[in-house]
């Protein structure tokens, strides 16, 4: 495709900017032949400072190339008809083929007349939207993708995703390529780290031809962090001992929220044993033979509220 606008639409805009918009004459227009070739405007964007890019295209419909060179019927106004638009169009349609740069203030309205046909641009025109933030992903108590979509439309587009827990966001990820093609293409980020229960704002903005635009605001909501799994004391039976012997027997616990603490809430153990209220261990050297019975409490560390199991046991002491 033989498309003149690299150079010629840079000078075209690095011109029409030093101006203040475009500052170029008028032409007159003629209708030609009807020829199977559309001039078309895609979108505009407007800088920080009040000065307008218009993107413009066009489509041929018909069988063949069609060469229209630059003058009354293949012309930009007001101003100099050369902008760096094309004069060879290929057949299918092309997006984005060239750019005009101009001040609304000084010219409300840009035109490019191809073969009678009028594309016009003004601040009225369809803003550029190269980015569109999609709903977010493999959301967690901690953890969420972000996802866009970005069409570069032929321009190289960068884009990075702003979020945060308010709509001044605060975050950004890192800012990626996304190419100049002109096929929408899914584009993500993987968080980590976040609060649970916690609302995110966010959005995707994309950067193409120097111009950043921000998408639309979404939000999600982390969600609330895992209860522990309910507390069992595994331990069910204590082994026997021998008077006069070191005898040692550690309980146990699993789910709640470690580290536990233990105690003995009814009867007693064994005289000579003792219990770590830390471990859980029952050690000592039982004093005489009998069997002693008790009711073992394991309370876990949970907040706000703590876990406990009580059950009963025994240790039978042999002579």
């Amino acid at each position: 495709m033989n498309i003149r606008k690299s150079r010629a639409a840079l000078a075209g805009i690095a011109a029409c900017a030093a101006l203040g918009g475009v500052t170029l004459g008028t032409q007159a227009a003629e209708a030609q032949t009807p020829l199977p070739l559309i001039p078309t405007l895609d979108c505009v964007v407007t800088s920080s400072s009040g000065l307008m890019t218009a993107y413009f295209g066009y489509t041929n419909t018909g069988p063949d190339s069609i060469t229209i060179p630059i003058g009354d019927n293949n012309g930009i106004s007001p101003g100099e008809v050369d902008a760096g638009q094309p004069v060879t169009f290929d057949v299918g349609a092309y997006p984005k083929v060239f750019a005009v740069s101009f001040s609304p203030a000084t010219f409300p309205v840009v035109t490019w007349e191809l073969n009678g046909l009028l594309a016009s641009a003004s601040a009225t025109s369809p803003q550029c939207a190269p980015g569109i933030t999609a709903p977010a992903s493999g959301v967690t108590a901690t953890a969420a993708t972000l996802n866009g979509v970005v069409t570069p439309g032929g321009t190289d587009t960068t884009y990075t995703f702003e979020y945060g827990t308010s709509p001044s966001y605060g975050n950004s990820t890192a800012v990626t390529d996304a190419g100049s093609g002109d096929a929408a293409e899914l584009v993500q980020a993987a968080l980590t780290g976040l609060q649970p229960s916690t609302t995110y704002y966010y959005r995707l903005d994309t950067t193409a031809g120097g111009v950043t635009s921000d998408g639309a605001q979404q939000t999600f909501t982390t969600l609330a962090p895992a209860a522990p799994a309910g507390m069992t004391l595994a331990t069910t039976a204590l082994p026997a001992g021998t008077a006069g012997t070191a005898y040692t027997a550690t309980l146990s616990a699993t789910g709640g929220t470690p580290p536990y603490t233990w105690s003995v809430t009814a009867g007693s153990l064994p005289r000579g044993l003792r219990l770590n209220k830390a471990t859980g261990v029952i050690s000592g050297k039982p004093v005489r033979a009998g069997t002693a019975t008790f009711s073992i409490t394991v309370t876990d560390s949970g907040t706000p509220v703590r876990e406990s199991l009580s059950a009963p046991f025994a240790i039978t002491i042999a002579k």
